[in-house]
């Protein structure tokens, strides 16, 4: 058999990994904590499957240890070539084996029956040994080394392949069947018992019965005492019961009649204070009968009101800001035609100006200068000028002001002008005044031009949605007073204390209503409660309290109860005893017992006699089987050391060192002697085993012990080696690589 190739999908931490090995030495150089182990128990566990997975401890069980670290499907796949045939086994693992899934497929990936249907352990199909002979011999793992002697199965293929038709194997079996037969006659420990074991506890039983069975007899009159005394008690605890029963009953009708007047009392205390809650309700209702209200109505009208009010609210805001934009429009506009009207006359005033100096006319000097008459004329022109442009500015906010500032102004400023028009004067005072008109002119033509720009900004349409928002502010002024009225009658049904707000008395009335119609429900209860409770004339009854009648009622049917378990415990007493008073049965068992102990005691020493003589063949056996292994393994050791020559095998197939006359087990020895001397038996017996199909070996750093000299011996020999077997070879470390 050799293996080609693996693809693990899950296993511990191996994921999605595939390995090639089909080379007859495949060598596996990684560092500490790459998986080597990992690797080989992979392989072993395609062969062999896993075990059963009961132990807790990650150690013992591999379903814990190798179950995948980040999940996913815990398995993979192997493929290998048997009897020059390709094959793929694949396998996923559960948390036990009832979980497991395994498919086997040949070269043209169909399903394979090659091997029959018990492919769960295709390992001991394929190489025709169990797990155990597997891990002693084609698998080789990294310091676990065994000096003990050969599994059985081993030692049964070992004597099979020298020809012996598995006669060891056969008197393996018989020693089995020899030592179960002893172990079911006589356990060779506890707590296991064997039949004269049982037998021995049994007449041991049968010896206190007897002595038992007087003690039993003089025990079943005193029961018997006992239990008549039980009685006595019993029926006087029952006359004492009838007597307070009699009391109980007595008090309890007298109670009941007393209850039942209470219950009448309450009833009628609880409809009077109903009653008055529905007259106080009635009160607030008015004549209006609360069933009959229309409370969906009212609560739209509430409703409609505040979101009515909302919007007027809303209204009114916006009809009194377009109210002060208008106003403020206004004002600016009478401003512009004052400043228009006082441009016009100054124009008038320079326009006459410039015709009489254009016409030739010479004006006269008087050789009297009047120079107060012509400054107060422009002092007085100046001032009434200054008030037209204060009325003016003052229009928009004091309207009534401004018009009085702006009329007082214009007139005095044509009186001015009047006067100083007509009137000729010198050259000196007629340029002041065209100096001031034209100083006065521009500033009014700036005014105009700043009134003219604050007048574009105003929309269009002010006075329209100024108009609008008082038509609207009208219309829902007067649904909201049509609403109110109507709320405000409907509400004048009713008594409230105190009405300021619709939705508060809206709920109000709900509430009323929902306590009306509930007072009403529990009237009617009432009425039927008390119509229920007859009345028997006795309604001052006294109420007696019987639980101290209870108390001694219950205490006195414990103590019966207990009495009563008394006295069946002591008939149930009294019956084994009399049947146990009996010694005809024990000493019918008892010789029964003994006759059958003397057969089973000759039996067991004729199986010991048989079980001595099997062990005295199968030592002499075991060197014939045991003697190509030993020889294989000296000629191995041979190339390492000649100082293994001594080398023996013991009957169980453990190796030992024979040292001046005496033989050693191996645990003498050191680590790296051990390991060697490991590693040379299981190659012995690989050839010894395997000589039809050849196996392929996982050696999974058996040299770790060796020192420098050894392990280049040992790198020669499995270099060697390759040329027979195919090897997986794991190794942590650069000088063991092959």
């Amino acid at each position: 058999m050799r293996l080609i190739s693996c693809y693990i999908a899950g296993f511990g931490k191996f994921v999605d990994r595939s390995f090639d090995l089909s080379a007859d030495l495949t060598n596996v150089k990684e560092e500490n904590g790459w998986g080597k182990t990992t690797f080989a128990d992979f392989i072993k566990c395609m062969l062999y499957g896993m075990d059963g997975g009961r132990s807790k401890s990650v150690g013992a069980n591999d379903r814990i240890k190798y179950e995948p670290w980040q999940g996913g499907v815990f398995g993979g796949s192997l493929v290998f070539s048997y009897a020059g045939r390709t094959y793929r086994i694949e396998r996923t693992f559960g948390k036990t084996p009832s979980g497991d899934v395994v498919r086997l497929y040949d070269g043209n990936n169909m399903l394979s029956y090659d091997f029959g249907d018990r492919i769960e352990r295709l390992g001991e199909i394929l190489l025709g040994v169990d797990r155990e002979s597997y891990q002693r011999s084609v698998y080789v793992p990294q310091s676990e080394i065994v000096t003990d002697g050969l599994p059985d199965d081993m030692k049964g293929r070992l004597l099979a392949l020298l020809g012996d038709n598995g006669r060891e194997n056969g008197a393996k079996g018989a020693i089995e069947r020899l030592d179960a037969a002893e172990r079911n006659l006589r356990a060779k420990r506890r707590p296991s018992k064997g039949k004269l074991d049982e037998i021995d506890e049994r007449l041991e039983t049968l010896a206190r019965a007897k002595n038992a069975c007087d003690e039993y007899a003089a025990a079943t009159r005193q029961t018997k005492g006992e239990i008549a005394q039980k009685e006595r008690e019993i029926a006087a605890l029952g006359e004492k019961l009838n007597v307070v029963e009699r009391e109980i009953q007595r008090y309890s009708r007298l109670n009941e009649s007393a209850a039942r007047a209470e219950a009448r009392r309450n009833l009628q205390l609880r409809m009077d204070e109903t009653s008055a809650e529905i007259a106080a309700l009635q009160t607030f209702f008015g004549k209006v009968e609360p069933t009959t209200i229309n409370v969906v109505g009212l609560q739209k009208a509430v409703t409609d009101f505040y979101a009515l009010k909302a919007e007027f609210a809303s209204v009114e805001e916006k009809l009194r800001e377009t109210e002060t934009l208008v106003r403020e429009k206004r004002a600016l506009e009478n401003q512009l035609a004052s400043c228009e009207n006082a441009q016009r006359s100054y124009e008038l005033v320079l326009q006459k100006n410039s015709k009489m100096d254009g016409a030739g006319m010479r004006r006269t000097h008087s050789s009297k200068k009047n120079p107060p008459k012509g400054k107060r004329t422009g002092f007085w022109l100046f001032v009434c000028l200054f008030m037209a442009i204060l009325g003016a500015t003052q229009m928009p906010t004091r309207p009534a002001l401004g018009y009085i500032l702006l009329g007082i102004g214009g007139v005095g400023l044509l009186i001015s002008l009047v006067k100083l028009l007509p009137k000729g004067g010198k050259k000196n005072n007629e340029d002041d005044i065209d100096t001031d008109v034209s100083l006065h002119y521009n500033e009014t033509q700036a005014e105009v031009s700043r009134i003219q720009a604050r007048l574009i900004e105003f929309a269009p349409d002010l006075e329209f949605c100024h108009e609008q928002y008082t038509q609207q502010h009208g219309e829902i002024k007067n649904r909201l007073q049509g609403l109110e009225n109507a709320i405000c009658a409907f509400l004048d049904n009713f008594r409230f204390e105190e009405l300021y707000d619709y939705r508060v008395a809206l709920s109000a009335i709900k509430e009323n209503i929902v306590k009306y119609e509930k007072n009403r429900a529990a009237m009617q209860e009432y009425e039927k409660q008390l119509s229920g409770l007859k009345e028997d004339g006795e309604e001052n009854a006294t109420r007696y309290d019987i639980s101290a009648l209870q108390r001694q009622k219950q205490d006195l049917e414990r103590e019966k109860e207990g009495l009563v378990d008394e006295r069946a415990r002591l008939k149930a007493q009294l019956e084994n005893q009399e049947n146990r008073a009996d010694k005809a049965d024990i000493e019918a068992e008892e010789e029964r017992l003994l006759a059958e102990k003397e057969r089973l005691e000759h039996r067991l020493y004729v199986v010991r006699t048989a079980r001595e003589m099997l062990l005295r063949a199968q030592e002499n056996m075991a060197t014939r089987y045991l003697a190509p292994v030993e020889k294989n393994c000296r000629e191995y050791l041979k190339q390492f050391d000649e100082k293994y020559q001594p080398l023996r095998f013991s009957a169980d197939g453990a190796p030992l060192m024979e040292v001046v006359g005496q033989m050693r087990s191996l645990d003498y020895y050191s680590l790296g002697e051990k390991e060697l001397v490991d590693f040379c038996t299981r190659i012995a017996l690989v050839d010894a085993l395997y000589q039809k199909e050849l196996p392929t070996l996982i050696l999974d750093d058996p040299f770790a012990n060796f020192d420098d000299k050894k392990t280049e011996k040992a790198k020669k020999f499995v270099k060697e080696l390759s040329k027979r077997y195919q090897i997986v070879y794991l190794t942590c470390k650069s000088d063991r690589k092959v």
